[in-house]
């Protein structure tokens, strides 16, 4: 009799499977007719995950789990879980410091609902009826958490609104009622809906915790007699669950005794602890559990995929958001070879992290439980800080396609004004500008038209209203045909409705203008103040993963990660260049004479050159990393010395080259040996001594 000794993961823990040679030669066709058999019917409601062959002999060991590794139901979670991450990223834009932190904290939510489950099915997953089911109601868990993911604001409930500080009568400018009444209810909508949201958040996590306890329980039933000393652990997971899902009824429960009209800061505090106090008791009790049962080890390999595949569904989301902005060019003022540079470098940016992530990530784990999960668990930290900088990436380079058409407007608006050219003015007169109009869709007539009776028949501050007034309508309408003008009820939405309809002119017009003008940049320049720290740290939580999963082997190795935290920690510390950004701005007084320019909002967005630092910054630590890489291989075929020891012979003295077992040829063939016993089976096995030669 023979067994083949199939590794997982370390090299000194082995799963004894028989071979076919195990069979009695006699059986062969009764078993082949009973698998035909087996082929034509349903597949059973459950299945014991654990292998209990009573065929076994008295050599088998123990019971072990044996996961089936279902493809379609692993890709079916991965979707499940990339339509509540695209969800997220598209109705929860990080435009503001609110929205930024909102989803940073909702991020891990959704990951953990992903997570939990692949610690489950690496170990108990089985293709039985039971967890088809379960896999349908996690697609309905992800896609109700997507529906919850609009107007999300972890801030929700300590304050009323963010728009409490408008004036009452701007609100009902911008909805044209004049009924008080109107407007309470759409203030309290405004209000109720991110508690709606935290309800509904809360109540399907709690469903979440329940589905997952179910498949818990079902392994607790195989095992209650094949394999008892699988107990222990699995009630600390059922504890653990009942510990999450209690914490997000109760959760649901204290914001549906939250009145949205009210602050009530104790209720949502409690919210949020309620909320992410499930996180670390489930984690905890996965690290627990890491060294519980040899037969309960976690696969690298598994993890390693299941890792990989989430890295490139957020590569995948993000690299939709990125194109997505490319449509707004078409069509646009500019479309040349400037558009194409910075797609350009939102692509090497996306192309340089996949290359990081996965050249770190070739060499093997140092295997120890502890640290796979160690590994695994900070992707939460790796991806949130890697989809912020994909997504501010979009956002900047929307941005800056946008701010050189609004400077194109500018110049070309500058120029009709104040040409020399004798009045009334004709639109032949500026073919430019005139292509310019007809590509926004405005009617360059109808400027044409303004400027001549403001010229005639205004006087100055008249003629200076009028134009602010229609220098603001071409750039809103820029704004509008790149998706970025803000919403109707937004603040300064409604201010620059109220400028539309100002009749007077004050002194204050080209001012006002230049505030509204630097606000609408500013309102797409805020991921700035983020873009530098998550840009760095997805550099430096690589160093990190690398770590974590492997001690450098080599200098090389080494000076890689030491090159990565440099440059990740010199990119962090570009964020301080931008210091008194919030600077006011001021027009100078030039008299009856129309001037407007657009001032500078920060150092390297109106430069161009903050997403293009990022990408060269990485296509030169990639560079750099495969130099060190060309370095190490031609060190490794250049022959050296071998270290030469002395071996003594009766009579003679002769000197022996001696290899390490890890250059020996023959290490890493896999052998097929004889029945052992146990124990002369386990210490053969695992052993990883040679014979010393020795004095004679």
């Amino acid at each position: 009799m023979a067994f083949n000794y199939p590794a997982i993961d370390n090299d000194t823990k082995f799963h004894r499977i028989p071979t076919d040679s195990l069979l009695d030669p006699g059986s062969h066709g009764e078993s082949h007719a009973e698998s035909e058999e087996d082929d034509w019917k349903l597949f059973p409601f459950s299945t014991s995950p654990f292998n209990d062959d009573p065929n076994g002999s008295a050599n088998r060991a123990a019971p072990y789990p044996v996961p089936d590794q279902v493809p379609w139901t692993s890709i079916l979670l991965e979707l499940a879980m990339t339509t509540a991450l695209g969800n997220l990223a598209e109705n929860t834009p990080i435009l503001s410091v609110s929205a930024a932190i909102s989803f940073a904290t909702f991020f891990p939510l959704i990951w953990w609902v992903w997570a939990s489950q692949v610690a489950y099915s690496m170990h108990y997953h089985k293709n039985d009826w039971f967890h088809r089911i379960v896999a349908f109601l996690n697609l309905l868990v992800f896609g109700t958490l997507s529906a919850f993911t609009k107007d999300f604001d972890i801030e929700a409930g300590f304050y009323l609104t963010k728009s409490d500080d408008i004036p009452p009568t701007d609100i009902t400018f911008t909805l044209n009622f004049t009924n008080p009444a109107v407007v309470n209810v759409q203030r309290y909508r405004a209000e109720r809906l991110p508690i709606d949201a935290a309800r509904g958040i809360s109540l399907v996590l709690a469903l979440s915790r329940l589905v997952l306890l179910g498949q818990y329980l079902m392994v607790i039933l195989h095992s209650r007699k094949r394999f008892p000393s699988l107990q222990l652990g699995l009630y600390r997971h059922l504890g653990a669950l009942i510990f999450s899902a209690a914490c997000y009824f109760v959760a649901f429960g204290v914001m549906m005794a939250v009145n949205p009209q009210t602050e009530n800061i104790g209720a949502n505090v409690a919210r949020i602890l309620l909320w992410y106090l499930p996180l670390l008791a489930e984690i905890s009790v996965h690290y627990i559990n890491s060294d519980f049962n040899e037969y309960t080890t976690y696969s690298s390999k598994i993890i390693y995929e299941r890792a990989s595949g989430f890295f490139t569904v957020i590569l995948g989301t993000g690299l939709d958001k990125v194109t997505d902005g490319l449509q707004f060019l078409v069509g646009a003022l500019d479309f040349g070879s400037y558009n194409v540079a910075w797609a350009l470098c939102g692509a090497i940016v996306i192309v340089g992290e996949f290359s990081l992530y996965f050249e770190g990530n070739h060499e093997g784990f140092h295997y120890n439980n502890k640290r796979l999960l160690t590994w695994f668990f900070l992707h939460c930290i790796f991806l949130i800080c890697l989809m912020m900088t994909i997504l501010s990436c979009a956002l900047l380079i929307q941005y800056a396609n946008l701010s050189r058409v609004v400077q194109d407007i500018i110049t070309l608006f500058n120029n009709l004004v104040d040409t020399t050219a004798p009045f009334p003015l004709q639109a032949s007169e500026f073919p430019q500008a005139q292509q310019a109009f007809s590509r926004l869709g405005l009617p360059f007539d109808a400027l044409i038209a303004d400027v001549n009776t403001a010229t005639t028949n205004l006087t100055a501050p008249f003629q200076t209203l009028l134009f602010c007034q229609d220098l603001l309508l071409v750039i809103a309408i820029a704004y509008q045909e790149f998706e970025a003008y803000p919403d109707s009820n937004d603040p300064l939405a409604i201010r620059i409705d109220k400028f539309f309809s100002q009749e007077q002119p004050t002194s204050s017009d080209q001012q006002n203008l230049l505030d509204i003008v630097v606000a609408l940049a500013k309102s797409r320049t805020d991921e700035v103040e983020w873009f530098f720290g998550v840009a760095g740290g997805t550099i430096l939580m690589l160093v990190v993963l690398n770590l974590v999963k492997s001690w450098p082997k080599n200098k090389f190795s080494c000076a890689r990660l030491i090159s990565m935290v440099f440059s990740g920690t010199a990119f962090m510390l570009g964020s301080f260049v931008n210091i008194g950004r919030n600077r006011q701005f001021s027009v100078q007084n030039s008299g009856s004479k129309f001037e407007f320019s657009l001032p500078a909002i920060w150092s390297f967005t109106d430069s161009s050159w903050i997403v293009p630092t990022f990408a060269a910054l990485v296509t030169l630590q990639i560079g750099f990393n495969l130099s060190l890489r060309w370095f190490a291989g031609r060190t490794r075929t250049r022959p050296q010395s071998r270290p030469m020891d002395l071996v003594l012979l009766r009579g003679f003295e002769k000197k022996l080259v001696t290899r390490s077992p890890e250059e020996s040829p023959f290490a890493d063939i896999p052998v097929s040996l004889p029945r052992l016993s146990d124990d002369s089976e386990r210490e053969q096995l695992t052993s990883n001594n040679r014979p010393e030669i020795s004095e004679i």
